[in-house]
């Protein structure tokens, strides 16, 4: 691949002409061109969109503002943009003009590195983009801003989210990246050496607010209405298979710890039905193998009864997680916390008619995490895109393309509902992970054989589908999430 040298003088840009699909110009004089996304969202979380059609819009993925952490000499840092990420498109080479008087561009991205033999910058800077897409012209203006890290003030990150939350590697770069921050969540593996998080692998947002008496492991901000948080024990499914019969899953490992009252070691709090074993009278279960009708039970004092009425309503209550949960939460309560959801909402189920739902609860979640506490600052990640389907030659191809065009759809909506002042007011930040994450080297392709109509043939696929590799991909989303932190301390 031929790379064109750049021309600097001053820390100014020169004119690059490149013989990829992306060019770059010396000068911003195109003018802004409004983007064809359909109607405004504010952050009202009343707010609705209709009418939605992923294949019909062509955007420019990028927020109004992207931080990098300033580095040392012994590691510097670096902040890069892959064009293909940036780009909502059927097309995702559509050619891309790009103009900033820092930074680098070569094909297909353009990126900043601390401590380059450049001019470093001593306040933001603006990074244009433009392109060309259904012949109209789309440009986005960013702010680009290093982040010193003379500011220590202590961290405590609570990092709610699905698998990547879960295996929490992105966290333990987080870790490496900042002084004094430490982690809270009710999932902690003593041996993995990752921070204590609240990541469930396949979930979705919409089961954070549905799964109570579920099929498997229960929402831990979803409470029985009228039910107080320390009087609300759980569920017997979930203690029972925690506890004896499924430790080692991937649904139930984790939460060994909060099992026995936040202890590394010692008995568990449940017997090996999943009953809680200190119970006071008032305290109430669900234990979904009792007869529908009877599976709400509450201790009068002697033992499980019936509950006279069922509960019916349930209520998404973050003071009632913070309640119920205090032991786990001995170093301190949140000072921020961060949201990482949407690729099985989007990217696997397609729920993009569900885009409306998805912002307002959102912003309901939100809205509870500030009724505990307004002081906590709220950091939304960007959903990551999967690989890039040009590098697979299996019968996934055609997968990865259309799980892309769909995370990268909720994307778009997500900016234009919290990427806003209002949003910014309301202590709301975002985490462009969806522009940083190497489609390339952040994945882990191999070659396998792959038989079609009879025929084997060796293939290109993902080793482990939509999951950045914890080598490259993963570390990329903690030092996008890690600049953003440092900036709202």
């Amino acid at each position: 691949m031929k790379i064109t040298k750049r021309l600097r003088k001053l820390g100014l840009l020169m004119t690059l002409i490149s013989i990829s699909p992306y060019t770059v110009l010396a000068s911003s004089s195109l003018p802004p061109i409004s983007s064809t996304l359909p109607s405004e969202m504010s952050s009202n979380k009343n707010t609705e969109v209709t009418n939605y059609n992923p294949s019909i819009v062509n955007e420019l993925l990028l927020p109004r503002n992207l931080y990098i952490l300033q580095g040392t000499d012994a590691s510097p840092e670096r902040l890069t943009i892959f064009y293909r990420n940036a780009l909502l498109s059927l097309n995702p080479t559509s050619p891309i003009s790009t103009y900033s008087p820092y930074g680098q561009v070569t094909t297909g991205r353009w990126f900043y590195q601390t401590l380059a033999p450049n001019l470093t910058p001593f306040e933001p800077f603006k990074l244009s983009m433009t392109t060309k897409l259904q012949d109209q012209l789309v440009t986005k203006d960013v702010n680009v801003e290093l982040v010193n890290t003379v500011n220590t003030n202590p961290v405590r990150l609570l990092a709610i989210g699905d698998s990547l939350t879960r295996s929490g590697v992105y966290l333990s770069q987080i870790e490496k990246k900042l002084p004094n921050i430490s982690f809270l969540g009710t999932r902690f593996y003593p041996t993995d050496h990752m921070p204590a998080r609240e990541g469930r692998g396949g979930w979705t947002l919409e089961k954070y607010f549905t799964s109570i008496n579920s099929d498997e492991l229960d929402s831990p901000f979803l409470f029985p209405k009228g039910v107080a948080a320390e009087r609300y024990k759980g569920n017997t499914r979930d203690w029972k298979q925690i506890c004896y019969e499924k430790p080692n899953t991937a649904a139930y490992g984790g939460f060994q710890k909060l099992a026995r009252g936040w202890k590394d070691e010692g008995e568990f709090l449940y017997d090996t039905n999943g009953y809680y074993k200190y119970p006071s009278i008032g305290d109430v279960m669900v234990d979904p193998s009792l007869p529908r009708g009877a599976q709400w039970i509450e201790w009068n004092g002697y033992y499980w009864q019936t509950m006279a009425v069922q509960p019916t309503e349930f209520e998404f209550s973050f003071s009632k997680y913070m309640s119920r949960n205090k032991a786990a939460f001995s170093k301190g309560t949140p000072t921020h916390v961060s949201i990482l959801l949407g690729a099985n909402d989007f990217g696997f189920q397609k729920q993009i008619d569900k885009m409306d739902l998805f912002i307002q609860r959102l912003n309901d979640m939100i809205d509870s995490i500030h009724e505990f506490d307004s002081n906590i600052k709220v950091i939304l990640c960007l959903p990551t895109v999967g690989p890039n389907p040009e590098q697979i030659t299996s019968s996934k191809k055609s997968f990865y393309a259309e799980y892309n065009l769909y995370v990268k759809s909720a994307t778009a909506q997500l900016l234009k509902a919290f990427d806003t002042d209002e949003a910014l007011a309301r202590q709301i930040y975002i985490a462009p992970m969806n522009l940083t994450l190497d489609p390339a080297l952040g994945f882990d392709y191999v070659e396998k054989v792959e038989t079609t109509l009879g025929i084997p043939s060796t293939v290109t696929d993902v080793q482990n589908s939509i999951h950045p590799n914890n080598t490259v991909g993963q570390l990329q989303m903690g030092d996008t999430l890690a600049a953003v932190i440092q900036k709202f301390r």
